[in-house]
């Protein structure tokens, strides 16, 4: 069975979105799978940095380090998951986008049997939302667990990224049967 392939597409700009993101990452290469983390592009990083001046080097750093989502990652990967930072929208310009090339390739059956999923980053409302639209593009979902009491943890990212991973391995043996 060739690699299982996971895309963990998010957006930070103090880190902190990052770090669960990476820890999900975390979690599907524990579950056995190779991992792809994209982070969506600022239209304008400059003045990202001019507007967050407090989080300056993480963008730097952030800018440097990842590319964005392309059609190919998508095309690629077993599993596609979001981790929203908490308060966002999934009718904001760059996750709008996003979406609506998952939403294409969905609807031109380029997403059949991928698992899906979005990370709890802690807000209740961005879960909803994007997993909304992650079941309306018809991936398989796979839900977030529960938080910790003290909200959103790295923990509770690994434990959801074995999980992708783990559904992910399902789908495509079931489809290679």
């Amino acid at each position: 069975m060739p690699a299982l392939v996971v895309v963990i597409t998010f957006y930070s700009r103090s880190g902190a979105t990052e770090t669960l993101a990476s820890s999900c990452a975390v979690g599907a290469v524990q579950g056995r799978a190779l991992i792809r983390l994209r982070r969506l592009a600022d239209a304008n990083p400059d003045q990202a940095m001019a507007d967050h001046p407090e989080h300056r080097e993480t963008l730097r750093q952030m800018f440097r380090e990842y590319v964005a989502p392309a059609e190919a990652d998508m095309l690629g990967a077993d599993a596609i998951v979001i981790v929203p930072p908490p308060g966002a929208d999934p009718t904001a310009a760059g996750w709008q986008e996003y979406l609506a090339l998952l939403a294409r390739l969905g609807s031109e059956g380029k997403l059949a049997g991928k698992a899906g999923a979005v990370v709890n980053t802690g807000d209740p409302q961005t879960l909803a939302a994007f997993s909304r639209a992650i079941t309306a593009i018809g991936l398989a979902m796979v839900p977030a667990g529960p938080l910790a009491m003290d909200g959103a943890t790295a923990q509770s990212a690994i434990d959801h990224g074995r999980r992708v991973a783990g559904v992910a391995r399902a789908l495509k043996q079931a489809a290679e049967t």
